[in-house]
């Protein structure tokens, strides 16, 4: 009996320490869980370095330029030649409040001379062409006139009577002085020696009302009255004229007039003596400037509008008759010399207001942030951004930025 239940206790206390002592298969468990934990976290630090430190080639960061992210479009030479990109370099200038009026550039009247025959005839010859420049007394065309020629001789006879009638009356004068001549005589030579001198005179003044004060047959030379540039001509040889054509037009360019409109909402703060900035379209890159010294004392009744003036010097001869443009008045002082650019340049791009400067590459344009300040006469101020004697696209910049937009859609560069 004692042997079996020896047996029995020693079999139940192996038991016992069997379920003390860990398990191959446990141990197996907690290896393949580590294994696992280690996966997750590689996994986890994976997309980390791929997301951060070596992300996607991105069109912002191809084209970094060391001064920060900046968008860049490049242009092929091709592309290039068929888009008009024009450059110029910041520079500097002022800026001033005020109000822009249309303006036109017109001749002044007190510099303009209209040639016309006084006279009916027909022109012989015409010696001056449209756009020359002439010198006061310059002959501009020949032209001859029968009546010309009646009133030359005219003249020529009307002297000639009175001559003869100057000379009886010194001989009556001296006869009735001796008492040989009747003061009947001498009267009547007084009478006819009047009448000889009002013909002459009448004569002379017919030949005055043609531009001549004597002279032989029935030709004779227009003139120009004042130096100039023919800016008309109507002659043409062997024509027939009368007083009411006018053959010549010559013009003083040396001075101009720029007329310029206010409009009703604009005529209070319009007066003579401010200062004003001329812009032409096309010349855009140059100004004048001059003072307003014409206001006009009534509205025009057609536009409604105040028609002002300002006289300007033209020694290169730019300012031609017929160019319209802007007139800026200045409504205050000048200010202090800012960086400027045309306002084609500036562009908003996501939210951005940027100017596009060349890059170093030819065809390449970056598109550089910048911020605005005063705005004026198709001027802006730049505070922040770019420096003066930088180039910047001043025409085009549009036509860069509608590129860069397409290539961003397209996920790449614009081309």
């Amino acid at each position: 009996m004692k042997t079996p239940l020896l047996g029995i206790l020693a079999w139940v206390m192996f038991l016992g320490m069997g379920c003390d002592t860990p398990s191959p298969t446990t141990h197996r468990g907690a290896e393949t869980h580590q294994d696992h934990e280690g996966h997750d976290s590689h996994g986890d630090e994976e997309p980390h370095d791929h997301g951060e430190h070596a992300p996607e080639p991105s069109h912002d960061d191809d084209h970094s330029d060391g001064e920060g992210s900046r968008e860049v479009v490049h242009l092929s030479t091709e592309a290039l030649s068929r888009t008009d990109i024009r450059l110029d370099r910041v520079k500097r200038g002022t800026l001033t409040g005020g109000i822009e009026l249309p303006a036109e550039i017109e001749l002044n009247p007190d510099r303009v001379a209209h040639i016309s025959p006084l006279i009916e005839g027909q022109l012989l010859s015409v010696h001056a062409a449209l756009g020359e420049r002439v010198e006061a007394r310059a002959k501009l065309a020949k032209l001859r006139s029968v009546e010309l020629g009646q009133a030359r001789s005219e003249l020529q006879r009307s002297r000639s009577m009175r001559t003869l009638a100057s000379q009886n009356l010194e001989r009556q004068k001296k006869l009735r002085k001796e008492g040989i001549s009747s003061e009947r005589s001498l009267l009547e030579a007084q009478q006819n020696y009047e009448q000889a001198n009002a013909e002459y005179n009448a004569a002379v003044s017919r030949l005055r009302v043609f531009g001549l004060s004597g002279g032989r047959g029935s030709d004779m030379t227009l003139e120009s009255p004042i130096s100039g540039v023919i800016v008309q001509r109507h002659a043409t040889r062997g024509e027939s004229v009368s007083p009411k054509d006018t053959l010549f037009v010559v013009a003083d360019l040396s001075r101009v007039w720029v007329m310029g409109r206010a409009y009703e909402q604009q005529v209070s703060k319009v007066a003579p003596g401010m200062r004003a900035t001329l812009t032409l379209s096309a010349y855009p890159s140059r100004t004048w400037t001059g003072k307003v010294d014409f206001v006009g004392a009534a509205l025009d009744d057609e536009t409604r509008t105040l028609p002002i003036r300002v006289e300007l010097d033209n020694p290169d001869g730019i300012l031609r008759p017929g160019l319209f443009g802007t007139l800026r008045l200045a409504s205050g002082q000048d200010q202090d010399t800012v960086v400027i650019v045309p306002r084609t340049a500036i562009q908003t791009l996501e939210n951005k207001t940027v100017v596009f400067v060349p890059g170093k590459e030819r065809g390449s344009f970056s598109a550089r942030p910048v911020t605005l300040g005063r705005e004026g006469a198709g001027l802006v101020e730049i505070i922040q951004g770019v420096s003066p004697n930088e180039r910047v696209v001043i025409e085009g910049a549009f036509v860069l930025k509608s590129e860069l937009m397409r290539g961003e859609l397209g996920h790449g560069h614009a081309h």
